[in-house]
Order: structure tokens, then C-alpha cells, then sequence
């Protein structure tokens, strides 16, 4: 082995997998990637891939692959198709891939447990402020939760350590996914719900794992995947929940009112602001992504390094995933993936040329789908950007999630027991 392919194996650097034949031209590229010895470089312009021109024949990985004698039906098929046999082709509905697994008997953290445990179990730090609410509604007369109820809110996530409901397994992945609703990714961690049925939730929001959330904001995931930035802090965004919450009926507008003052008295005096200014966010983000929330990656603006727009608008995205979604044959299916996978492709090509931004935004579009033939594609794309981004607690979230993702209300790790 010669000198040069010796120091191309000790190289830490991650392999460019475009080898020797490697297109890339940018600097920061080939600093970010390492490159086999002697590699030659593909003559014709023509050949190279640019980001914004019309793919070769697309390839979609689905979760609905066909076998030969399958497609071969699917030709000889004529168009006025069964229900019946519409029914055998695979469907884009979303259906849970694995049932959590509980120990027959469940065991409780203590109250008093050391808080540390928080960001050991979910892989993230909780702010000042969330404790500081917890002692706010501890000090009510009526405890923390009849408070709550009485203005149809109830703690979870977290929140379950410190009211000494947050049960203990084995298995720590659970507690990635331990009121983790539908269309949550993986920035997003709710800590209250509106009662009852309502899949309507409040949540921090944080860019990076390893860093203070940004924000608090609400999603309704019976509704779909917007989340609404709230406020900076817990006080502000359930202030903001009570004036909306007190307009729907006289029987629950006075135990609003009487909330409301206790939260602005403890947010003066702990200097918590009650107003939020959005424009801060969008100062920060390089795109709002099709959650509403936004994104923040290192973006340098001389460069331009670190994000580009995806070649499709959201407003097309979402045709796409709509029509996927309607698509009663596999035929169908076939025909819109194939329209959707070069918003894929170039996204990865963005990657490579380290617009990192752009893999985040494709991969929390296609987690936003709630489409299950879309899952893989999904996780596959969120991987790796975040290993690029050095988010790894958000891979794991990220895997649970989809290894346990389900739909409803009840977003507990104990709604299967």
C-alpha cells in the first residue's frame, strides 16, 4: 500500500461517497469530506450534476414495493379497478410499526428524584422557567392539578418526574416517545395538553439539543402539523392559552381570569415576559420548513453556505403528499414518488455541498407527510443531516419516534397497558 493510501486510511473524515469520481468543485467540500488518492476527475461539463436541471430517472425507496408478477397485474389491469382490488394495493395510511412493550408491573419515580434524570431519560435539559411554573401553581391553593383542570390543561412529558408520574422501565427508549404526538419532530418536546380527547399540546421548541429552547409553541396534531410559535417562556405561552381559553365559555372564564393574575404576578417578579417578539425567530431562521416552526443551521451570508431552497415550492410538496395520500393504485403512486423524488435528490446533492439546511428542511417535509410510505425516506434524510449537524440526540428521538409513532390523544407510554 503506498504512503498515500495509508494517509487516506488514517484520515478520520467521513469518505466522500462519490470517490474518485467526486464532481464537487467547492473548497469546503472536499475539507469536509476525504478523497481517495490519484482519484480522476470527470472531464465533461456535460456529465456533472447540477442541483436545478431535470433528473434521470427518479428512485424512491417506499415501504409498498412490488414484486414482478405484482406489476405485471398492475399493467393488465384495466382502469375501472375493483374496491376489491384497490383494497390489495398497498396503502400510504398511517399504521404503527411496533406495540410498546411494558413490564407487568410499573414502578414511579419519587418527586424528590434529582431533576438531572430529566436529561438522561429525554435527552434534553429543561429551562428555568419550567421548574419556576411548577413552583407557581405548587403554591395554589387548589394544587397543581385541579388548577390545571379547572382550565382544561394537564402536565405531561417531563412535567411527569417532578408530579411523581413518570414511570420507570428498562427500556429508555420509551421515554423518547413518552407524550411524543403525531407530528412532533424531534426540536419539539411537549410538556402540557389541553384535557381529555383534544390532541391539542404545548411545547418547547430548541434547535439544538444541546442548547436552550427558543421557544414555546402549540400544535394540534388531530389537525395536522403546524405548530404555532406562543412565547419565549411557559408563563407567556399558557397566558397566551388562557385568553384564547376564557372566549370559549362563561364556566371556565373565571378560573381563567384568576390564573391569568397569578402568572403575571410571578412573571414580574422572575422578569418573564409575557410578549413575544416573532420577528426575532425569522431573524434567526433560514426557512419556516412545512411545520411553520422554522429552521436554524450555521448559514453563512457571504457564502450562502449552509442552506438553499428546495426546487419545489411547500405549496407543491403538499400537492404531492395530498395526492399520494388519494392514490388508489400503485400505478399512481409510482407516478407522483417519481415527480417527488427529485425535490429528494437534489436535496441530498445540497447536503453534499454542505447546505446542511436543505437535508433538514426535505426530511421534517416528509416526517410532516404522516404518510407511511414516506417513513423511511424520512428517517433516512433526518439521519444524516443531523449527524452532519452534530445533533445526535435527535437521531435517537427521531428513531424511536417513527419505530413507535402513533396517532391519538393519549400520547403516554402507558396508553397500551
Amino acid at each position: 500500500m503506498s504512503d498515500e493510501w495509508k494517509d487516506y486510511d488514517k484520515d478520520s473524515r467521513p469518505a466522500c461517497k462519490y470517490g474518485s469520481k467526486c464532481y464537487q468543485k467547492n473548497p469546503t467540500h472536499h475539507a469536509t469530506y476525504k478523497h481517495p488518492p490519484l482519484q480522476k476527475r470527470v472531464k465533461k461539463e456535460k456529465n456533472r450534476i447540477h442541483p436545478y436541471k431535470k433528473p434521470i430517472k427518479p428512485d424512491i425507496k417506499t415501504n409498498a414495493e412490488s414484486s414482478d408478477k405484482e406489476s405485471k397485474k398492475h399493467k393488465e389491469a384495466s382502469t375501472s379497478t375493483s374496491k376489491t382490488q384497490s383494497k390489495e394495493v398497498p396503502s400510504c395510511t398511517y399504521e404503527t410499526t411496533c406495540s410498546i412493550q411494558l413490564p407487568e408491573t410499573i414502578n414511579y419515580y419519587d418527586k424528590d428524584t434529582d431533576h438531572s434524570v430529566i436529561k438522561e431519560l429525554f435527552l434534553a435539559d429543561m429551562p428555568s422557567d419550567f421548574f419556576k411554573f411548577y413552583e407557581c401553581l405548587n403554591c395554589m391553593e387548589k394544587g397543581i392539578e385541579k388548577t390545571l383542570s379547572s382550565v382544561n390543561l394537564e402536565m405531561i412529558g417531563p412535567y411527569d418526574l417532578l408530579t411523581g408520574k413518570l414511570p420507570k422501565v428498562d427500556d429508555k427508549e420509551l421515554y423518547l416517545i413518552h407524550w411524543r404526538f403525531f407530528y412532533d419532530p424531534p426540536e419539539f418536546h411537549a410538556v402540557l395538553k389541553k384535557k381529555g380527547n383534544s390532541q391539542y399540546h404545548i411545547g418547547y421548541f430548541r434547535d439544538d439539543p444541546d442548547e436552550d429552547p427558543v421557544f414555546l409553541g402549540s400544535n394540534d396534531s388531530a389537525k395536522g402539523c403546524t405548530i404555532s410559535i406562543m412565547s419565549d417562556n411557559i408563563f407567556g405561552a399558557v397566558y397566551m392559552y388562557l385568553q384564547n381559553e376564557k372566549k370559549t365559555s362563561p364556566f371556565i372564564a373565571m378560573a381563567c381570569e384568576k390564573l391569568i393574575e397569578k402568572i403575571k404576578k410571578v412573571a414580574e417578579e422572575n422578569n418573564y415576559s409575557l410578549e413575544y417578539n416573532i420577528k426575532k425567530r425569522w431573524s434567526q431562521a433560514v426557512t419556516k420548513t412545512l411545520h411553520g416552526a422554522g429552521i436554524v443551521v450555521p448559514y453563512n451570508k457571504k457564502t450562502q453556505l449552509g442552506y438553499r431552497h428546495l426546487v419545489e415550492s411547500d405549496a407543491n410538496i403538499k400537492k404531492y403528499f395530498t395526492q399520494l395520500e388519494a392514490a388508489e393504485s400503485q400505478n399512481e403512486r409510482d407516478k407522483i414518488l417519481s415527480d417527488l423524488q427529485p425535490v429528494i435528490t437534489y436535496a441530498n446533492i445540497a447536503v453534499d455541498e454542505c447546505d446542511f439546511g436543505t437535508g433538514l428542511e426535505i426530511g421534517i417535509a416528509l416526517f410532516c407527510s404522516g404518510l407511511k410510505i414516506l417513513e423511511q425516506n424520512a428517517l433516512s434524510n433526518l439521519t444524516s443531516t443531523y449527524t452532519l449537524l452534530k445533533r445526535m440526540e435527535f437521531i435517537k428521538i427521531i428513531q424511536a419516534h417513527i419505530k413507535y409513532r402513533r396517532t391519538g390523544s393519549n400520547m403516554s407510554m402507558l396508553a397500551s397497558s
